[in-house]
């Protein structure tokens, strides 16, 4: 931010406008990265937001080239800000409330004790059966990702 700073001062522009267009166009690459999107998809993506196809096909194609590095990046900087410690689980039925159609549903008891710094912090979460499945699948796909990686 200091750079784009010196930037607009050097160039008699306001400072602001240049750092939200800055936060703007790092929106892209950041949700590329979240979302796992191949080099095709980012062309897709950036043709289809206006950029001109042979702008996104340049920027499609460093995306290639440079995608496992900041991947790399991405996950240590992921890893640093809140790192899973320990986790207890319990599974559960309910079998009484007054809502007839929710007895019998199954649903599982989270507690994540995470490290955030120099301390730690417990995070508890209540889960039904197709949300278990959902953050089984999204750690499965964690896993492999970092398996990868190393």
């Amino acid at each position: 931010m200091q750079l784009l700073s010196e930037f607009a001062g050097e160039h008699g522009m306001s400072a602001g406008p240049l750092k939200n267009l800055m936060k703007s166009v790092l929106l892209v690459p950041q949700g590329a990265l979240k979302k796992n999107l191949t080099a095709e998809q980012i062309k897709e993506d950036l043709v289809t937001l206006g950029l001109s196809e042979d702008k996104a096909a340049h920027f499609s194609q460093q995306w290639g080239e440079h995608y496992a590095a900041l991947s790399r990046l991405a996950v240590g900087q992921t890893l640093m800000v809140n790192q899973l410690v320990d986790m207890e689980w319990k599974f559960g039925v309910t079998v009484g409330t007054s809502e007839v159609q929710k007895v019998g549903n199954i649903f599982l008891q989270l507690k994540l004790v995470v490290r955030k710094g120099i301390s730690t912090e417990n995070v508890y979460m209540e889960l039904t059966l197709p949300q278990f499945y959902n953050f089984l699948h999204e750690m499965e796909r964690a896993k492999a990702s970092m398996e990868c990686f190393s």
